[in-house]
């Protein structure tokens, strides 16, 4: 798994978390969180950095290009075919 597929689902499981706070616990709550999640995903947008990179990374998610990066030419080409 990538670090690009880490953070779909960090940000997929928090959106949901988020969504059911804002149902069963607080509304204004819920969508405070909700809001400051959108900002965080337009952030990361423009700076390819997330908050959830703090703990991906140690947990051993490369990003995708560095990945394909250090593959052996004879793998890249296999995967094209």
């Amino acid at each position: 798994m990538y670090l690009e597929n880490g953070r779909d689902i960090f940000r997929g499981t928090l959106l949901l978390i988020f969504t059911a706070i804002a149902f069963w616990v607080d509304l204004t709550v819920g969508l405070v969180l909700i809001s400051l999640m959108g900002v965080m995903i337009l952030q990361s947008a423009f700076t390819n950095w997330c908050p959830a990179d703090l703990f991906l990374r140690p947990m051993g998610l490369k990003p995708k290009q560095e990945s394909e990066a250090k593959k052996p030419e004879s793998v890249l080409h296999a995967n094209i075919r």
